[in-house]
């Protein structure tokens, strides 16, 4: 499995824990896992920005840039781990299942976006 489809399930678990307390279900389609995290993301992002005080006022449209943004960090952070990951196998001579990478998901209620690191 990839890094970024890695990165993506630690966000679908973050985000099924997030949506749970938030009174919501994650959804599953028959589109896959790919379009099912994007549309419980957005469900989410919604979620967010109607219940915060900071945000009054800002469309859905800004929930796709959260999504956008979220993306983005993802595959920039896969494909530092991609290379991170090869440097340690050479250099270490370790297993690559042995390198295990756990991101940490938060929110920003004043941007409407997630920082991951």
């Amino acid at each position: 499995m990839s890094y970024l489809d890695q990165f993506m399930q630690q966000w679908k678990t973050y985000l099924q824990q997030q949506l749970s307390l938030c009174g919501m279900n994650y959804i599953v389609s028959e589109a896959g896992d790919a379009v099912d995290i994007k549309t419980n993301s957005l469900a989410y992002f919604a979620w967010l920005r109607t219940h915060s005080i900071e945000l009054v006022g800002v469309d859905e449209s800004r929930d796709k840039v959260a999504w956008v943004m979220l993306e983005k960090q993802l595959k920039a952070l896969a494909e530092k781990a991609e290379k991170g990951t090869f440097d340690l196998v050479s250099k270490l001579h370790l297993e690559e299942s042995q390198i295990q990478i756990v991101l940490n998901f938060g929110y920003d209620d004043e941007q409407h976006i997630v920082y991951v690191s």
